[in-house]
């Protein structure tokens, strides 16, 4: 959180919330690769479910076509919700028996434009060896608005914590407001990541970066939705600064999208803190010549302890 530092103690809610804004700075925006209708593509080549308006579950779902080895697909949910905090996976398709299909998503952004309509946008990727396709699958959560980042300058950041209950996990969604007749307002989550406080018993923390990749400057309000956890497992023992991958097998069923989280533990008296930095859905073809679906997760410490925990997933389903 570099430069002028300011802290604010938000009404107490169920969370305790605890708010950190760091000071403005200045860039330019992102490129960003033209965006496709993901409302229309569902309407062609998959569905709208039961969360297109809301709600908790499946939004839509809709096919790529083949993408080249290290292309881009930039989409758009037009008339996103209010309450609505989004989460995307994939379901791949088109590996061989020695090549997997690979897809993960880059970036992800809320937008809103002139006239206060929201939109949900975000960037996929083909981060395999082989050209292929995958089913887009895009869920949604129910939300709350706990924070507002105020106005932000283009190229701010901001970033927020919030504690949270342990084995539960958490996803951010955005509104932002402030769009000009000429400009959308545009922010992105750009980093989230779990701490474990180093007094004895404390809460989890949730921190969130928040940035406007817009050109106007405009604010955003910052909603929070929990899930429960269905699967765990340890995440190794990793030094200060060191990346570990695994790989969830048998993702099942190809129809849900996973939510990961991490609860980092046994550091005490000196913080352990775990960022998910990369998440890619693969399709493996096994020697029988079944299909299966698996999902390549990476865990970052970021904390100045060598320190483990456990990986927290949850399925977002119709």
């Amino acid at each position: 959180m570099g430069g002028r530092i300011r802290a604010a103690i938000v009404a107490a809610t169920v969370l305790g919330m605890v708010v950190a804004s760091a000071g403005v700075a200045q860039a330019g925006p992102p490129s960003q690769p033209s965006m496709r209708d993901a409302r229309a593509a569902a309407a062609t080549s998959g569905e709208i479910g039961v969360a297109a308006n809301g709600g908790f579950g499946t939004a839509a779902t809709w096919f790529t076509g083949t993408v080249a080895v290290g292309g881009t697909q930039g989409w758009t949910w037009q008339n996103a919700p209010a309450d609505a905090a989004y989460v995307v996976g994939y379901n791949p398709a088109g590996a061989t028996t020695s090549t997997m299909c690979q897809f993960e998503t880059i970036s992800s952004q809320y937008v809103q434009l002139w006239g206060g309509q929201r939109q949900f946008q975000f960037t996929l990727k083909n981060v395999g060896s082989i050209a292929c396709g995958a089913t887009v699958q895009l869920a949604a959560v129910s939300s709350t608005a706990y924070a507002s980042t105020g106005g932000v300058s283009p190229g701010g950041t901001q970033t927020h914590l919030w504690n949270i209950p342990w084995h539960t996990n958490w996803v951010v969604a955005l509104n932002p407001n402030g769009a000009t007749s000429t400009a959308a307002c545009q922010f992105r989550v750009t980093r989230t990541w779990f701490v474990q406080p180093g007094a004895a018993g404390a809460l989890r923390q949730f921190w969130v970066e928040v940035k406007n990749v817009g050109t106007v400057a405009c604010q955003t309000d910052i909603r929070l939705a929990s899930t429960a956890v269905s699967y765990s497992f340890t995440i190794a023992s990793m030094a200060s600064g060191a990346t570990w991958s695994t790989t969830w097998n048998n993702a099942n069923p190809v129809t849900s999208v996973y939510l990961v989280g991490a609860s980092p533990q046994g550091s005490y008296p000196i913080t352990c803190q775990f960022e998910v930095t990369r998440m890619i859905y693969r399709q493996r073809i096994n020697s029988n010549g079944s299909s299966e679906r698996q999902i390549t997760i990476s865990f970052k410490n970021l904390g100045g302890t060598t320190c483990g925990g456990l990986a927290e997933l949850q399925t977002l389903a119709a």
